[in-house]
C-alpha cells in the first residue's frame, strides 16, 4: 500500500512531459471550444455545460503542470506547514473552514451588487443568509485559532467548549434568518435567472449540492467520535449549510415544473414543509451545541476551582512542613 502511494506521490510531483504537453494541447482545446459556444450563442445551453466543465478541469491542470516543471510542489512538500495539512483532520478542516468563509464573503460582496443592479429583492435575502452562514464559522476560527492561539490544555479546552455554545447561539440565528427566505419561496418570489438559463443553474446547483451533502454527513459522523468540540462545531455548520443547499435545490427544481394545479400545489405544500423542517433541525442542533456547551463550561470551571484549591492545600501543607 505504501508503494502504491508513493508511486502516485511520485507521479503527481514529476508527471511526465508528453503527457503535461497533452494537457496544454487539450486544455487550449476545450478553453477554444468553450468560449466559442458562447461567441455562437449556444454557451449556455445544457449540452454546453459539459464542454465548460471540462475546459475548467483542463485548465486547472495546466496550470497545475507548469507548477510541477518548475519544481513548486517538490519543494512545497518538505515545508512542515504542508506536512500537517495532510498528516492532521483537524488542520484541514479547519483550513476548509477558513475557505468557506471567505467564499461565503465572496459571495455576499458579489451578491450586494448584483442585487442593486437588479433591484432583486430575493438575491438580497440570499445575501442575508450567507451573512449569518459567515458567522458561526467565523466565531469558532477567531476564538480557537486567533484569540486562543497558543493555549494548551486546559485553556484550550475552554476555548473551544465556548466557541462551540457560541456557535450554537449563532445556528439558532441562522435559523431565523432562514425563515423569510422560506416565506419568499412560498410566495414563488424566487428567481434564478439572473446569470444563466435556469436548467444550467439547477444541474450545477444539484450537482454541488449533493456532493455537499455526502461530504458534510460522512465528516459530521467522523467528528462526534473526536472530543473537539470547535472542530465538531466546524462540521455542524457544514452540515447545516448541506440541509439548506438541499432546500434551495427543491425550491429551484419545483420552480422550473411545467405550470399547472399539480406544480403549484407541490410548490405551496413541500417548499414550507421541507424548509420548516430543516428550520426546526438548526434550530434544535443550536440549541443543543448551547446546552451542552455550557454544561461542559461549568464542569471545566468545577475542575479548575477544585484543582486550584488542591494547589493551595499543598502550600499551605509545605509552609507547616517548614515551619516544624
Amino acid at each position: 500500500m505504501n508503494k502504491r502511494r508513493d508511486k502516485l506521490i511520485e507521479f503527481l510531483l514529476h508527471p511526465p512531459k508528453w503527457l503535461c504537453i497533452a494537457i496544454w494541447v487539450f486544455g487550449v482545446v476545450t478553453l477554444a471550444g468553450s468560449i466559442t459556444l458562447y461567441y455562437i450563442g449556444v454557451g449556455l445551453e445544457i449540452w454546453a455545460v459539459s464542454v465548460h466543465v471540462i475546459a475548467f478541469v483542463f485548465v486547472l491542470l495546466s496550470i497545475y503542470a507548469v507548477l510541477t516543471l518548475i519544481g513548486i510542489p517538490e519543494r512545497a512538500k518538505d515545508k512542515p506547514k504542508v506536512q500537517k495539512f495532510f498528516s492532521s483532520y483537524s488542520v484541514r478542516a479547519f483550513v476548509y473552514a477558513l475557505c468557506s468563509v471567505v467564499f461565503n464573503i465572496c459571495y455576499v460582496v458579489f451578491g450586494v451588487i448584483i442585487a442593486n443592479v437588479n433591484r432583486s429583492p430575493w438575491l438580497g435575502v440570499l445575501v442575508g443568509y450567507h451573512v449569518f452562514l459567515i458567522l458561526p464559522r467565523f466565531e469558532v476560527l477567531w476564538v480557537t485559532k486567533v484569540r486562543g492561539k497558543g493555549a494548551s490544555g486546559r485553556n484550550a479546552e475552554i476555548n473551544q467548549t465556548r466557541a462551540y455554545a457560541n456557535c450554537g447561539l449563532l445556528l439558532v440565528m441562522l435559523a431565523v434568518a432562514l425563515i423569510p427566505v422560506i416565506n419568499m419561496v412560498f410566495n414563488d418570489m424566487n428567481n434564478y435567472r439572473h446569470f444563466t438559463s435556469a436548467i444550467v443553474y439547477v444541474v450545477a446547483i444539484a450537482a454541488y449540492t449533493f456532493t455537499k451533502l455526502g461530504i458534510s454527513i460522512y465528516n459530521f459522523r467522523r467528528v462526534h467520535k473526536q472530543d473537539d468540540l470547535s472542530l465538531i462545531a466546524v462540521k455542524n455548520v457544514s452540515l447545516t449549510d448541506a440541509l439548506i443547499s438541499v432546500f434551495m435545490l427543491q425550491a429551484m427544481m419545483l420552480k422550473e415544473l411545467p405550470g399547472g394545479e399539480n406544480s403549484i400545489s407541490l410548490m405551496t405544500t413541500m417548499n414550507p414543509i421541507m424548509g420548516m423542517a430543516i428550520v426546526a433541525a438548526i434550530f434544535s442542533l443550536g440549541v443543543y451545541m448551547i446546552v451542552n456547551g455550557h454544561k461542559r463550561l461549568k464542569a471545566l470551571e468545577t475542575q479548575n476551582m477544585s484543582n486550584a484549591g488542591d494547589t493551595q492545600a499543598d502550600g499551605g501543607s509545605d509552609v507547616e512542613t517548614d515551619e516544624i
